[in-house]
């Protein structure tokens, strides 16, 4: 009898030893699910934004219409405007000759007086590109937020419009619409990134300067759901995003549209660059 009580006491721990075996590798595997975290390389002066669906154009004018929903893979967005001084590092590295700068406009001011082939060139050239407009849109939006302004659900909501045609505009042309009772403290470009960024940590998106995009611009959007527009395949103008220090009013609004011939030159338009996103890196913490 104590011999099988012996041998059922044995049975019994070892059943319970390899269950528990079984569970701990289970509970193990579980814990390393739970845990894993995916993250995107960081790219300097970059910002990694989240893809999405988002509510592209609005009803307020017939070239932004109609309404419809858009996804936009993940991208890297600039955080701000590319500033005189990166690309005067560009002009002097490619022997290309430097757009004239105005005298208000420093070193680390949004560059302007480019052309879309200049902006173009650059963004080659630093192994980037230009944004789509519904890469521009999305990110001015807030993504699946949809929001109207870039500056909504920011801290200064409502106090900070950006770097817009103001109440200091009247000091160089008096007549000049502007947002009244508001002023940002520059007449001109302002440097780049002291404004209030949006929801995704990218700068002066509505304001300093306007800013190239890489479609052809047409009045005829199309209907339905898309996946990464990416515009007509030709046409006589380039989109145009954004507001700029002598812009307000519409411009303000983040679906609000405009364009130029590709060769123009104005002291109120730059750019920034986009960047495909690269593989996430996959940790277990």
């Amino acid at each position: 009898m104590k011999i099988i009580s012996l041998l059922l006491f044995v049975f019994l721990f070892s059943a319970c030893s390899v269950l528990s075996v079984f569970v701990d590798r289970d509970t193990d595997k579980k814990d390393n699910q739970n845990n894993l975290s995916i993250s995107y390389p960081e790219i300097e002066g970059m910002v990694y934004v989240p893809g999405g669906w988002f509510k592209m154009g609005s009803k307020m004018r017939a070239d932004e219409s109609p309404v419809r929903k858009v996804f936009i893979e993940g991208i890297y967005m600039d955080r701000t405007e590319v500033t005189v001084a990166e690309y005067r590092k560009f002009a002097k590295a490619t022997k290309r000759k430097m757009p004239k700068q105005p005298d208000w406009n420093l070193e680390n001011h949004p560059v302007v007086n480019v052309t879309w082939q200049d902006a173009n060139a650059y963004a080659r050239w630093v192994g980037k590109r230009l944004p789509t407009e519904a890469e521009w849109e999305y990110v001015a939006r807030g993504g699946s937020k949809n929001f109207r302004y870039v500056y909504q659900n920011n801290n200064q909501y409502g106090k900070n419009y950006e770097n817009i045609a103001d109440e200091s505009m009247r000091t160089y042309k008096y007549h000049f619409p502007v947002v009244s009772g508001y002023d940002d403290g520059y007449i001109f470009t302002a440097p780049v990134g002291i404004f209030a960024p949006n929801v995704f940590g990218v700068h002066d998106m509505n304001g300093n300067v306007l800013e190239w995009c890489s479609d052809w611009y047409s009045d005829k959007n199309i209907k339905g759901e898309q996946k990464n527009p990416v515009g007509p395949a030709s046409g006589n103008y380039k989109v145009i995003r954004g507001a700029s220090w002598n812009r307000s009013g519409n411009y303000m609004r983040a679906t609000y549209r405009t364009y130029y011939t590709m060769s123009v030159r104005f002291d109120f338009i730059g750019f920034r660059c986009a960047k495909n996103a690269e593989l996430p890196i996959t940790q277990v913490n």
